[in-house]
């Protein structure tokens, strides 16, 4: 990759593809990065060898200029959660007594903690922090209080269970909070400070099977205005109470109900937001907007389910670095003030969790080497795409503005319609997406699609419906039938839903239904409206009919929506609003940056390309009237940018590795000109199929030498070079000699180049 040299520009013309940065509008400062100790997080470090677990908080914890990814936030669970050993059944807290409200009985020692290697691990986490001069921020989540403070159901009171519509029993609120305050303290006299607590981890997660306690946002606010709140402001003066820590899909409505109250708006700081619902980047800004003076952070994230590892499925392995990385990107671009991963390290199942809810990690450890790759730590891609944020963008950066006129970025049309995509239920807009045609052999299809057809999941077993290429099967067709509580003029009516869909092979009728995420393939902890194929019955005859005409009448048989009308005497919230039907499409920006300006006056850029084609553009900077032009970003990569201070800044940018990439010359703007900016790249080349032939390279000759100096094979690397068959070449002092992609990890931690 060439280098990257600052030029004084004009500003660019709103046709040219530029990426624009205006230091003087600052936006949110940053937090920081990291992931979660988890029991299973622990339990696997602890697996590990004294030299492994060493390189474990190395590559996570230790600065950017020593090889680390700088992580410096992390979460912690209060109580038991899924990712932990045992079956089903297997729970814990630090108060079993039942009944014992006043906490006598609390294990103070939190003992589970220590022996699991939670607290142990969180140590070696906070000394490295501490020896770069910075500080853990460490929160705690609860999935669920002790199993006597909750509601029982069905006269049993279980942490794996939760009561409708709050789980917490209104009588245990006090001592629940003096839970929460217990907790802090104990961890106090091991030596970790917690920098903040979510009231409840995943609040509307009803219909998972781990640990869980289900609030209302109302209830929430009362417990945190009289309770959580007053006990920390009296007992932990500082420590953050962060709100919601649950899916960007329902974060506006939360935030206005708890800022909504000013006894519970004084005492909560910050809102917790987590990736499984979508992107959702305008209710992040309606969130902000609502209460510009709290914090948004991205409390969590994993890919799911299991682990997808290169030599195996090299596109899937890539594609979940990617979908992670665009999240990261966005949710800072949309105020978060940091991103924070779910369990730090994983076995090679995605595990151990007590459920079998088995996920993806940046780190997996393989100790016993089952899978034969030659190493006991398997680093995925998303660890490196993480690198791209975490060392770019050190906690008290400030995100600044920056325009992005390189992609423009497209609506949701049909043409993004493919095999396999679920039915749900979304608010009616009038969208293509929304418009089907029953054709003459009975199939309903989506309209102007290149005949794309409703299809019920395992050949006609459902219940999942989905879109599928129509093929005229048995399991794609479908008959109206009139419910026979409609008269005719009522059939023709906007305001009367009459018409069922039967797919008579099965004999099961269209239906909607609230569910969990997991029923369409997506995460547990969320909940979709989604069209399933259940039997036709008279009890669910509500979620079985619907309109198919527009609000002037028309509609079916062409054109017509299958509309859920709204039903406001109805207290389910599933029915006070009007739905459409249409393909569930996890659509992402193919291209976007976002940009910060870090505590030494540097500007750090990091751009995605998850598009086919590369990308060439501009970068100008308008504080300093230059910039880089022919910048080009490779199909499916990302890249990282340093720019220099401005000439009035007080110290010079330094890369991740501690080489300073320009400082302001006496010249002022003249001595920056002509600089070379410091430039990384993650990229999977221009076939995505060749993913396999991953090697890690590109980062400048001089970060690398000053990182690394001589490798253990005794040679000096003085060069990097491409060649057409995927390897990177060292270039020694008289000598080629090729170095295994473990080699180049190690000289470059935080950057891969994927080349074919």
């Amino acid at each position: 990759m060439p280098p990257l040299r600052l030029e004084r520009m004009a500003s660019p013309s709103i046709e040219a593809k530029v990426l624009t940065i205006d230091r003087s509008a600052t936006y949110q400062e940053i937090l920081g990065f990291g992931g979660a100790f988890t029991e299973a997080a622990a339990l696997n470090w602890l697996s590990l060898t004294p030299e492994d677990q060493a390189t474990v908080i190395h590559k996570y914890f230790d600065p950017p200029e020593k090889g680390g990814l700088g992580y410096t936030v992390g979460r912690v669970p209060m109580n038991s959660c899924d990712f932990g050993p045992g079956d089903w059944s297997r729970t814990y807290s630090f108060a079993y007594v039942a009944g014992d409200v006043e906490l006598k009985h609390f294990d103070d020692s939190v003992a589970h903690d220590v022996d699991s290697g939670m607290i142990p691990m969180i140590l070696a986490a906070q000394d490295a922090i501490r020896r770069a001069g910075s500080k853990l921020s460490l929160f705690a989540s609860p999935w669920s209080p002790p199993h006597w403070m909750k509601l029982p159901i069905n006269g049993v009171r279980s942490m794996l269970s939760t009561a409708k519509p709050n789980g917490l029993d209104p009588e245990m609120q006090r001592p629940y909070a003096n839970y929460f305050s217990r907790f802090i303290s104990a961890y106090k006299k091991h030596g970790i400070d917690i920098w903040g607590v979510t009231v409840q981890n995943e609040a509307e997660a009803g219909d998972v099977g781990w640990e869980k306690c289900l609030w209302t946002p109302e209830f929430q606010a009362q417990f945190v205005k009289k309770h959580l709140g007053p006990v920390l402001r009296a007992d932990h003066p500082g420590t953050k109470i962060i709100g919601f820590d649950h899916n960007k899909d329902h974060v506006v409505e939360w935030a206005k109900t708890l800022y909504a109250d000013p006894g519970a708006r004084s005492m909560i700081d910050g809102i917790g937001v987590h990736w499984y619902g979508g992107l959702n980047t305008h209710n992040l800004e309606s969130t902000h907007e609502i209460a510009p003076d709290k914090f948004i952070l991205a409390t969590e994230a994993c890919n799911c389910p299991g682990v997808v590892y290169r030599h195996m499925n090299a596109d899937e392995w890539w594609q979940r670095a990617e979908h992670l990385g665009m999240d990261i990107l966005q949710d800072l671009l949309h105020w978060s003030i940091g991103w924070v991963d779910w369990n730090l390290i994983l076995d090679v199942t995605g595990g151990p969790n007590h459920l079998g809810n088995r996920c993806d990690a940046n780190i997996i450890a393989d100790p016993k080497q089952k899978l034969k790759q030659g190493s006991t730590l398997i680093f995925q891609a998303s660890f490196y795409y993480m690198g791209h944020f975490s060392q770019y963008i050190p906690a008290l950066s400030k995100r600044i503005k920056i325009a992005n006129h390189v992609v423009e970025e497209k609506e949701l049309t049909v043409n993004d319609v493919a095999n396999g995509q679920p039915l749900v239920f979304l608010p009616c807009s009038g969208s293509g997406l929304q418009s089907f045609t029953l054709d003459n052999t009975g199939s309903i299809v989506i309209e102007k699609t290149s005949y794309q057809c409703l299809d019920v999941s395992n050949w006609g077993v459902g219940p999942r419906i989905d879109t599928y290429s129509c093929a005229h099967s048995p399991n794609q067709k479908w008959e109206r039938r009139i419910s026979p509580k409609c008269t005719n003029a009522q059939v023709k009516s906007t305001g009367v839903a009459c018409t069922q869909f039967v797919n008579p092979a099965s004999g099961k009728c269209l239906t909607k239904k609230g569910t969990s995420g997991s029923s369409i393939g997506l995460d547990a902890g969320s909940t979709y409206i989604v069209a399933q194929a259940l039997p036709c019955t008279d009890i669910d005859a509500e979620a079985q009919t619907f309109s198919v005409v527009h609000g002037d009448g028309q509609g079916f048989p062409h054109a017509f929506p299958v509309r859920s009308l709204a039903n406001l005497a109805n207290d389910d919230p599933l029915d006070d609003r009007e739905l459409c039907l249409q393909p569930y499409i996890a659509k992402e920006p193919d291209f976007d940056a976002v940009a910060f300006v870090t505590p030494d006056g540097g500007v750090s850029v990091v751009a995605m390309n998850k598009g086919k084609e590369a990308l060439t553009f501009s970068i100008y900077d308008v504080s300093l009237g230059a910039g880089a032009s022919n910048v080009t970003v490779p199909p499916h990569s990302i890249q990282s940018y340093r720019l220099p201070a401005a000439p009035s800044a007080a110290s010079p940018a330094a890369s991740p590795a501690g080489e300073p990439v320009a400082s302001p010359a006496a010249g002022g703007i003249d001595g920056l000109l002509q600089e070379d900016l410091f430039t990384s790249m993650m990229s999977s080349g221009a076939d995505p199929a060749d993913h396999a032939s991953a090697t890690v390279s590109m980062w400048p000759l001089t970060t690398c030498l000053l990182a690394v100096g001589l490798l253990g094979t005794g040679y000096i690397i003085t060069g990097y070079r491409r060649r057409e068959m995927g390897r990177a070449l060292a270039v020694p002092t008289n000598e080629e000699a090729e170095l295994p992609y473990e080699a180049y990890t190690e000289l470059c931690p935080s950057t891969m180049y994927r080349t074919h």
